[in-house]
Parts: structure tokens; C-alpha cells; sequence
């Protein structure tokens, strides 16, 4: 993203700020005021985003409200990266059907560890204030809390979307320590003196609820910007682990751009939008040529991912990945000859017996699979490829003898060279 050094003109602000945004709580004319307040005061807006570190895989979804945030630095505001250290330990409830596990101290902080690393790829941390919420939250007293409570009413709380929606459920539960967390996430706007709240638009409420905590304590209300939620690679919903439908910050380039590729056509304008900086009639010139015809899908995906990829590892390591990418595609239609072979393909030895090795195991020893029972998942969904052609076989065995030079393939990761122990 580029960096500007001098602050745009309020309205050049406001609409950078829509191209990421869902909403803007109350409305727009609040955060122009804002604006023009801070300017007429000379100081920038204190713009937070709070993450809870709950993984150490972050996804390109999560990346929305960390660009937004970025924008706003480069507009020359303050980005205040609160991680939620302490409310990880409660579990966030937004958008659950039932109570998120709340996670040790250690497991949180150790997912902490990896999460600054991946935020980094898009903030300027050295010009970021970054700080942990278990530095105030820890300190709140018993008679402080029920003290705040006072001031929050059950009824407000159900208007919480998925805290109504569960009230309504017979079958489901809502345990009281949930209804915290909407309450500490507020006392963090209070804690920084928050002037803007970033968040995905399962986040609202509780961004809300920092205005209501900020009025407790004799604070101008934050104005609340929430960003879509992105959707996956493929199908209806929103990008997810748990659905495989996803693309991580932290991954290898080449896994990056090779699983970007497989998006469906249908996500490039979104994509195009939500996760890079291209403006916005060059992404509709683009998009138009690919809907008359005049230019190919495959070509114009290849150029987004691109951008997306150049945007997290830098402009050469992206370029490189799309050649490779290339020769990968290439190899696949000529059926895996190893004179075709990038010449950075990783290699692995494996042991062989006299009866062979199962080609779910393979999988699991190389790293293709994360295990043998995700290994013959992948082959029955027909994404494994033994020397360029499909095995559909979960019980597939490679003979002995098969092994050495044999090319595997999973999806669109980097295809492994497999070679014979002596």
C-alpha cells in the first residue's frame, strides 16, 4: 500500500475509507465531523482495531479491517493494534450459535507470538501503537465491573444479534461470562481513548458498545467503521478454516498464489476490492473486458492474484510465484516429465517396502495432508495427481520401483518430487 506524507483533503479521506467499508456507525456526516474536528485541533484520529489472537493462521478475510486500519495510516492517523490477550481468554461469542472455548493464557500467547509477524505484512508497526488488553482489563476490580454492569441493561444486551437469536432457541444456552466480552471490548475504546473502531461486520455490536462504555466514562463516542466479510475461494460462505475455502496470511508464496488461483471467476471483483489498491474503474475496465469476451478469465485472475500476493510478500516474490505457477500448469498438462521440472522442486526420500507404500501415508509424511485421513479425503475428492494423472483410490499403493521420479500433486500446492530410499 502506498504511503502518502501529507494528510488528504477530508473528503480524498472519506472516500478511501468507503472502498473497505460496510458501514459507517452513525453515519458518514459523524465521521466528517470528526475529521474536521482533528484537523481543526491538529492532531490525527486515534483509529483502533482489535484482534483477539484465537489462531496463529490468519486468513485474507481477516486482512480487511488490518488494511482499513493501514489506510488510515497512510492518511496520516494513528493505528492502535489492541490484542486481545485478556479477552481471548473469555471467547468472543459474535457469531456463534453457542459458547466459543475459551482459550489459556499460554495458548493465547503463544498464537500472539506469529500474530504480529502476519499483521506486519500489511501495518507500518513501527509507526503503530500496539498494545495488550490485560494491561487495564486485568486491573478491573470486582466493585468496578458490577459498577459498569450498572450501566448496561439486559435488554441491551439481547440486542445483540446472536444473543437474541440464542434467547430464542430452546435448545441453546447463553452462559453470563459472554455477556462480558461485548463490555470489555467497549472498555478497550475507553482505555486508548479511541476516536475510530475498525471491525467485520460480525464485530457491530460490540463496537456499539465501545460508544456506550466511552459516554460511562465522559468520552466523545467513537464513530464505528465495520468491513464486509470476505467470502471464500469457492461456494456461499464466508472464507473459513473449518471449510477449507481459505488462503493464509502466513503461507509459503507459492501455496499462496497457487491457492488464490483456484478462486471462482465470480470473487475477482470483490477480491479486487476488498484486497488490493487498484483503483476501482481500472478493476471495472478490467472485469468489463472479461465479460465481453475480449480478454481472458484465467489471465485476468492470474493478474489479481498477483496484486493480492505483491501486497503481502513484495512485487518480486509474486512475480516469481506467477512463473512458477505457469510451469506448474504446464507440467500438469504434459503429465509430470521430469526434464519439465522448476528447478526449485522439492524433493523427499521416502522408505519403500516390499510390498510398496500406501499413498495416503506418502501424503501425510510429505506434508501434502495434514494426516492419513485428510490424505485419503483428498484422494477421494480426486485433488491428488501421481505422474499428472488423477488417483481416485484411497487405498492406492506405489509398487516398489514406482516411487523414484514420481511427481505428486495436491490441488494447486507445489508438487513434490519423489525419490527412493536405498
Amino acid at each position: 500500500m502506498v504511503t502518502t506524507t501529507q494528510r488528504l483533503p477530508i473528503e480524498e479521506q472519506l472516500a478511501a475509507m468507503r472502498r473497505g467499508s460496510e458501514k459507517i456507525l452513525p453515519d458518514e456526516a459523524a465521521l466528517r465531523a470528526l475529521m474536521e474536528r482533528a484537523e481543526a485541533e491538529d492532531r490525527p484520529l486515534r483509529v483502533k482495531l482489535g484482534i483477539d489472537p484465537t489462531t496463529h493462521d490468519l486468513t485474507l478475510g481477516h486482512t480487511i479491517p488490518l488494511r482499513n486500519l493501514r489506510r488510515f495510516q497512510d492518511l496520516g492517523h494513528q493505528a492502535v493494534l489492541v490484542i486481545g490477550d485478556y479477552t481471548a481468554t473469555v471467547g468472543d461469542p459474535s457469531g456463534r450459535s453457542k459458547a466459543r472455548p475459551p482459550l489459556t493464557h499460554e495458548q493465547v500467547r503463544a498464537n500472539a507470538e506469529t500474530f504480529r509477524e502476519q499483521a506486519g505484512k500489511i501495518l507500518d508497526l513501527e509507526r503503530a501503537e500496539v498494545v495488550w488488553n490485560s494491561e487495564w482489563l486485568s486491573k478491573l476490580t470486582l466493585q468496578e465491573l458490577i459498577r459498569i454492569c450498572g450501566q448496561v441493561s439486559v435488554k441491551r444486551m439481547l440486542q445483540g444479534e446472536y444473543f437474541g437469536r440464542r434467547m430464542e432457541d430452546p435448545e441453546q444456552t447463553i452462559f453470563m461470562h459472554e455477556m462480558f466480552y461485548p463490555i470489555m471490548q467497549g472498555m478497550d475504546s475507553v482505555a486508548i481513548r479511541a476516536d475510530v473502531e475498525l471491525g467485520g461486520t460480525d464485530q457491530e455490536f460490540n463496537c456499539l458498545m465501545g460508544r456506550d462504555m466511552q459516554r460511562q466514562h465522559g468520552q466523545e463516542p467513537q464513530v464505528v467503521i465495520t468491513s464486509p466479510l470476505l467470502l471464500g475461494l469457492t461456494g456461499p460462505e464466508k472464507m473459513s478454516k473449518s471449510l477449507n475455502n481459505y488462503a493464509g496470511v502466513a503461507w509459503p508464496v507459492q501455496e499462496q498464489f497457487n491457492r488464490l488461483m483456484t478462486m471462482a471467476d465470480d470473487r475477482m471483483a470483490e477480491y479486487y476490492r476488498l484486497l488490493t489498491d487498484v483503483p476501482l474503474e481500472e478493476v471495472e475496465r478490467r472485469l468489463a473486458a472479461v465479460r465481453s469476451g475480449d480478454r481472458d478469465p484465467r489471465v485476468a485472475k492470474k493478474d489479481l492474484v498477483t496484486h493480492i500476493v505483491a501486497g503481502l510478500n513484495g512485487e518480486r516474490a509474486a512475480v516469481a510465484a506467477a512463473e512458477e505457477y505457469e510451469r506448474y500448469a504446464q507440467l500438469r498438462r504434459a503429465g509430470g516429465a521430469e526434464s519439465a521440472l522448476p528447478t526449485n522442486i522439492r524433493e523427499e526420500t521416502l522408505p519403500v517396502g516390499p510390498d510398496g507404500v500406501r499413498l495416503s501415508t506418502v501424503l501425510a509424511a510429505t506434508g501434502l495432508a495434514g494426516s492419513g485421513g485428510e490424505a485419503k479425503r483428498l484422494i477421494e475428492q480426486r485433488g491428488v495427481r501421481v505422474r499428472g494423472e488423477v488417483v481416485a483410490d484411497k487405498n492406492a499403493t506405489l509398487r516398489p520401483g514406482e516411487v523414484e521420479g514420481t511427481l505428486l500433486q495436491v490441488g494447486q500446492k507445489p508438487p513434490i518430487l519423489l525419490r527412493e530410499a536405498p
